[in-house]
């Protein structure tokens, strides 16, 4: 009887221990690595406005509660994560003009941030807070040069002693996605941005469809958020566009070495038109996605930009 006891204990202690396993999420750490370029998109001649970024990131589960996890009651998940980021900014290069005869400046953005993602039941909310450089300093041109070289073969970009001088950048940001409507394989959830700082100062409103094998918007791969689940797989497509009304673009609006205002204040596109197609897929350790992006751009009358993302993460203890 004292084994059959013993027995049972051990049973419910091990269904204990199985059940918490499966409610805890699998890993409490994640590094990311991306890439944004359109050296993979057909039929365009050259770069211009949103040339390329590069990222690295690093989540993690806080072990302590604090007083930024403490600020919604009904959260379901809290991480936190810093990431190191540069952006390069040129205009079209080619020869020949555009539809608007002016080009945008050169401009190397380079930053960190550091933000505090809190995951609910249907929405998910990030804080962030951006410190950086915007100039020279980054290196964005010889970066530039050297994906042309290394990579896609491309011409050598020698205007970059024109780009926008040193300057210290900051933004505080929040994003902010709310699942509408889910049915099986079908999920719509709308997306805000909001920036303000001086660099970017906008606020951005959309719609994104999501067909497949999903997590919720917070616990979801789609918002780089799949730490803050249990490591269940996701698959599914993406597509949506939003609203940008920029009321500030340091990249467009800052002057030049010399001192000029290359883009003329009627020029400039405070209302842009973004749209995406892109794939994700989860599982465990590892996540990837990439999106085809459109987008109108910072120039009113000017073509329309495509640039690929590509991004990975991998799960850790």
């Amino acid at each position: 009887m004292k084994i059959v006891k013993i027995g049972i204990a051990l049973w419910l202690f091990l269904i204990s221990f199985l059940l918490k396993a499966q409610q805890d999420p699998a890993y409490k750490y994640e590094v990311l690595t991306g890439h944004d370029n359109d050296f993979t998109i057909f039929g365009t001649r050259t770069d211009w406005h949103y040339t390329y970024g590069i990222h690295l990131g690093f989540n993690w589960l806080p072990q302590n509660s604090s007083m930024l996890a403490s600020l919604f009651s009904n959260k379901e998940a809290f991480s936190q994560n810093i990431g190191l980021h540069i952006q390069a900014y040129t205009p079209d290069y080619a020869r020949t003009y555009q539809i608007v005869k002016t080009r945008q400046p050169y401009a190397g953005w380079g930053y960190v941030d550091f933000a505090n993602n809190y995951g609910f039941k249907k929405a998910f909310l990030q804080l962030k807070v951006d410190l950086g450089i915007l100039g020279p300093a980054v290196q964005a041109g010889e970066i530039q040069n050297f994906i042309h070289k290394n990579f896609s073969r491309d011409i050598f970009v020698d205007q970059w002693e024109e780009q926008i001088p040193n300057q210290f950048g900051f933004n505080v940001r929040a994003n902010y996605a709310q699942d509408i409507f889910t049915e099986k394989w079908l999920n719509l959830y709308s997306f805000s941005r909001i920036s303000a700082g001086n660099i970017f100062t906008l606020f951005e409103q959309g719609a994104y469809f999501r067909f497949g094998q999903f997590n919720t918007i917070g616990k979801s791969v789609a918002r780089q958020q799949s730490l803050l689940g249990s490591g269940e797989t996701e698959f599914f497509l993406e597509a949506g566009f939003n609203m940008n009304f920029s009321a500030f673009n340091a990249t467009i609006e800052n002057a030049n070495a010399q001192g000029e205002k290359v883009v003329p204040r009627d020029l400039v596109n405070h209302s842009i038109l973004n749209g995406h197609v892109g794939f994700f897929f989860s599982q465990k350790r590892y996540t990837i996605g990439l999106k085809w992006n459109y987008t109108e751009g910072e120039i009113k009358g000017n073509d329309p930009h495509r640039f690929a993302i590509l991004a990975g993460t991998y799960k850790f203890n």
